[in-house]
């Protein structure tokens, strides 16, 4: 990503650099420094934060963003000591950093997840921070500020009472403006809470023994049902189809919908091509933007 990026980008969403440093009392970022945009910065930079409550069924909060496509995923559940769900929702995001709050540096729940998710093998950086950084308020703030002006109303809806999923929101959010002085422009940020329902959940092992997203033989090959699948053309386009393959949806009208549109898309060649010809545009237009 350029540091240089011109204060206005054509054909992108609201991406600015500011002269002012000052900070809107909202917990809105508006700084003097390079903005987030959806092809910047690495395709496989995700920050994930994670946190839980105490006692025996502990809540798990836990917050992906995705700076290369300006996305950003808030969870929240109850899990069992074995952190099962947990570790199966990292590892479907695969996150390039996963942030914990420092008192929590001996804690089970990062032990497990740094073993089952062989966070040294596969270079997954495990970072503690202070307390600080987990507010929900802050996260709050966040959610109003940064997301599209026609969802914010429904995620304050959604997100309310999620005090851990907000906390850790805040907690990636505020990690990224210190670490890599980047900033999401207000209302250009896709946020969305993702229940614990609707979806399969598949267990580590299984995973792995099928192939969904890697060769058992060779870790580089596309001979996986993954890499057969993949012919999106963009990193959102990526991650969402490696989404749906270790969380199939169970929710029968959203599964009906897809296929329908799965049915016109292989009926209408040409409006299947002129999509896919204009996806490939737009990315080359993104592309040059930020060169």
């Amino acid at each position: 990503m350029s540091p240089t990026m011109s204060s206005t980008t054509a054909n992108s969403t609201a991406i600015r650099t500011s002269n002012t440093t000052a900070r809107p009392q909202t917990g809105c970022w508006w700084e003097s420094k390079p903005v987030a945009t959806s092809t910047g910065y690495g395709d496989a930079e995700i920050i994930c934060a994670i946190s839980e409550s105490r006692g025996i069924s502990p809540t798990i909060g836990l917050s992906f963003v995705s700076v290369a496509t300006s996305e950003a995923t808030l969870c929240q559940f109850t899990d069992t000591q074995t952190y099962a769900r947990t570790c199966h929702k990292i590892k479907i995001y695969a996150p390039s950093e996963t942030l914990y709050m420092s008192a929590a540096e001996d804690s089970k729940l990062i032990s497990v997840v740094a073993e089952n998710l062989e966070v040294e093998t596969v270079g997954i950086r495990m970072t503690s921070l202070h307390r600080k950084y987990w507010s929900a308020l802050s996260g709050q703030d966040y959610v109003r500020c940064l997301a599209f002006p026609d969802e914010v109303e429904v995620l304050k809806s959604s997100t309310a009472g999620y005090y851990f999923a907000t906390c850790c929101f805040s907690a990636a959010l505020k990690h990224i403006d210190k670490s890599r002085g980047l900033a999401f422009a207000p209302q250009t940020l896709r946020i969305r809470f993702e229940s614990s329902e609707g979806s399969m959940m598949i267990d580590l092992s299984t995973m792995a023994s099928l192939e969904l997203i890697q060769n058992l033989q060779n870790a580089k090959s596309r001979e996986c049902l993954f890499g057969l699948l993949n012919e999106t053309l963009t990193p959102m386009g990526a991650r969402f189809l490696r989404s749906n393959v270790l969380q199939p949806s169970t929710d029968a009208e959203k599964i009906k919908k897809r296929q329908e549109a799965v049915t016109e898309l292989t009926t209408k060649g040409d409006m299947l091509f002129a999509i896919r010809s204009g996806t490939e545009t737009f990315r080359r237009e993104e592309l040059a933007n930020i060169s």
